[in-house]
């Protein structure tokens, strides 16, 4: 796939609107002709348009940043293309797409259509979440949706050649879903999701169902993982209200090593009668107490191997900067509390329906990540959720990145 940029400054008079702009062309790979009425977006924003007869493409207005430049055409590969902006910039760009393979993978080839309806439920859970907002939420065009479920390997895949279309009437945004992966482990309850999303404003019915958009809007950011990056690049997590530190994981003290484990069990099975059980220490030294030894082992064998050790420095986000210009220097786990309390739905599902306690997360950052001043980080690989935000984190609460928080 070519890509040819053109850069261009713009220089404007001292009276004039100064703005970035966006232009170019669009073909096929293989004839060289233009490719009308193509998607070209920035990524999870509401900037875009499409091409028109002659494959050409233009738009404007957009804020300074860095963002996904996107084409979208059903019968081509979706494709991204990283752009930056730095103010009063017209970028011309002469791009080509590939037509998509007609061989797709086997499991994707073969949708489950048998147990579509409960595959569909379970994609949707995941998708869109069940919070009071995915509950609003509508999938307008479910059935091109292809899933499939491995029962061997209790895995759910997901597939679609057009985006889909999702209708959030909590937000007021309508949202075209280009998937690219979906997975979701049902054993281990590991899921991913990778696409791109294109924002577009829906047309509200009267000003008090847009004033009810913003305030949603306002709601869902706050404590949100954008919010979070925008802090972490300003480096004032403290002053937004977000409590993080270093997390490490270690050694579970309470649980003996696999050997000592299994080598006790291993002697303890086909006795019977025992009523002798050991408790340990860290040093893995037993002292005898009353007890079933056997359901005694094979209990601590089921306790986690590490634990959760929190480092007692409270962080402002900028202990990482690795430049002056959104670079983090930061490898490893940070523990993320937000001073808010948890939704409801939240508590409910982890088992505390009556008990609701401040947001906490876990952030993996696997290497280290470069911010944007619109929260936009990379790369988006780098980032893996826990507990709360892995909950909260999904499209019924996306925001674009050119949204500007409204507090009250």
């Amino acid at each position: 796939m070519k890509l040819v940029l053109f850069l261009i400054a713009i220089f404007t008079g001292i009276f004039s609107v100064a703005q970035n702009k966006i232009s170019g062309a669009l073909k096929d790979e293989k004839t060289g002709e233009p490719i009308a009425f193509a998607n070209v977006f920035f990524s999870n924003t509401t900037f875009g348009s499409s091409t028109n007869d002659k494959g050409e493409f233009s738009f404007s207005g957009f804020p300074s940043g860095k963002y996904d430049l996107t084409f979208a055409f059903v019968g081509y590969t979706t494709l991204q293309v990283p752009v930056s902006f730095e103010g009063n910039t017209h970028l011309i760009v002469k791009q080509t797409l590939a037509p998509e393979a007609k061989l797709l993978n086997e499991i994707l080839v073969k949708p489950d259509t048998v147990g579509w309806a409960r595959n569909f439920r379970d994609f949707t859970y995941h998708l869109l979440g069940n919070s009071q907002y995915a509950k609003k939420c509508v999938i307008k065009n479910p059935k091109d949706v292809s899933l499939y479920f491995d029962k061997h390997e209790a895995v759910l895949v997901a597939h679609a050649k057009k985006p889909i279309v999702i209708e959030n009437f909590a937000t007021g945004y309508r949202i075209n879903y280009y998937l690219y992966f979906f997975e979701f482990q049902a054993r281990t309850g590991i899921f991913n999701i990778y696409g791109f999303p294109q924002f577009e404003e829906m047309a509200a019915k009267n000003e008090r169902v847009k004033k009810n958009w913003a305030k949603t809007r306002q709601r869902i950011y706050e404590g949100s993982l954008l919010h979070f990056m925008r802090s972490w690049r300003n480096g004032n997590w403290q002053e937004n209200d977000f409590t993080v530190s270093r997390l490490y994981r270690i050694p579970n003290p309470k649980r003996p090593s696999d050997q000592f484990l299994n080598e006790k069990i291993k002697s303890l099975r086909g006795r019977s009668g025992s009523k002798l059980m050991f408790s340990f220490s860290s040093s893995e030294k037993p002292k005898v107490v009353n007890g079933d030894s056997l359901a005694y082992f094979i209990q601590l064998r089921s306790l986690p191997k590490e634990v959760d050790s929190v480092a007692k420095e409270k962080l402002t986000g900028k202990e990482f900067d690795a430049n002056g210009d959104g670079g983090k220097n930061f490898k490893g786990l940070l523990t993320v509390k937000y001073d808010r309390l948890e939704e409801p739905e939240y508590a409910a599902t982890v088992g505390r329906p009556d008990q609701r306690i401040k947001r906490q997360s876990l952030l993996h950052v696997l290497q280290p990540i470069n911010i944007y001043d619109n929260g936009y980080y990379e790369d988006v690989k780098s980032i893996f959720l826990e507990k709360y935000w892995s909950w909260s984190e999904k499209i019924s609460t996306l925001l674009p990145l050119d949204y500007v928080s409204q507090p009250d």
